[in-house]
């Protein structure tokens, strides 16, 4: 890696990585360790060929010497816009409240529960977290719908 025609602080990528990974790098204008720093870790996200375990080998050329955990990483959880039951509950109870046009939790408080046990997606296990959440267990006097089995 002795160059004399190259600044010393340009140090080409070489065979640090694999070939592939050097490939598509080379394509998106990263020639060097200095350029793959500088895009490192928001630029190199975005490069369509490098995915999370081609993230990991880049990661484990910057951090030579160091001792490096693997985290997993977890997208983000899908939120129904506008909703402010977000977070309050799974998301896929919110998703099943937003089928029944519920985003709120003054509209969850005024829902007919008989009704909205008729949603798409909404249960006892739905019902029962929305009942530790917001009503402290005043949910267990809803009487089945005919025809269902609660």
């Amino acid at each position: 890696m002795s160059s004399s025609s190259k600044p010393k602080s340009e140090t080409p990528l070489g065979n640090l990585l694999s070939a592939h990974v050097t490939s598509v790098l080379a394509k998106n204008g990263i020639h060097t360790i200095e350029e793959l720093q500088r895009a490192y870790p928001d630029d190199l996200m975005k490069i369509r060929g490098i995915g999370k375990t081609r993230h990991w080998q880049i990661e484990t050329v910057l951090n030579s010497g160091k001792s490096l955990v693997k985290v997993r990483i977890r997208p983000p959880a899908n939120h129904v816009k506008d909703s402010s039951l977000n977070g309050a509950l799974s998301p896929r109870t919110v998703r099943a409240l937003a089928r029944a046009g519920i985003m709120t939790v003054e509209q969850l408080r005024e829902a007919d529960l008989k009704r909205l046990l008729r949603t798409q997606g909404f249960g006892i296990q739905r019902l029962g977290e929305i009942e530790r959440v917001f009503f402290a267990g005043k949910l267990r006097d809803v009487e089945p719908i005919e025809g269902d089995s609660l």
